[in-house]
């Protein structure tokens, strides 16, 4: 029996985001999580953007930062038919967005969870799965399960 939790669940999965900018976006996506605090969260996001953007280039984005109240960190997911201008570094409208929020103190794994999303969306398989997903599920199966491990 596989006990692994997809690192981007299904209840958190937007196939079809009308936002019109990265800020309607991003508050999309927050609003996916309803364990934590949204005004916090998309304080955090945005503050984190403008140090630059993260929009990693072909179609994605992984805004991420830090809350002080979270037990574990959380993802999120919205795709975007049309695409939005998120400042990607290659210039390119954004249709991937995924959000990590990981407490405030835990450096290693929001690094290992963010190089891990950015790892399987790199793929252009795994791209080309989340723009045709029918169901979030589907969606959801497409990322690395992991495993609740106790401190």
């Amino acid at each position: 029996m596989n006990d692994g939790v997809s690192l981007v669940p299904a209840d958190a999965v937007l196939l079809n985001s009308r936002a019109s900018s990265k800020s309607a976006i991003i508050a999309e996506i927050v609003g996916l999580l309803p364990s934590i605090d949204s005004d916090q969260a998309m304080a955090v996001v945005m503050e984190r953007e403008k140090l630059g953007s993260t929009g990693i280039g072909h179609g994605i984005a992984i805004p991420h930062g830090r809350l002080p109240d979270l037990d574990a960190p959380v993802t999120a997911l919205a795709r975007h038919a049309d695409g939005i201008d998120f400042d990607a570094i290659d210039g390119q409208p954004v249709h991937i967005v995924v959000i990590l929020l990981a407490p405030a103190n835990e450096d290693r794994s929001h690094l290992e969870i963010l190089a891990g999303l950015a790892r399987t969306l790199q793929q252009e398989s795994v791209r080309q799965a989340i723009m045709q997903a029918d169901t979030t599920e589907a969606v959801s199966a497409l990322f690395p399960t992991i495993t609740s491990q106790s401190a």
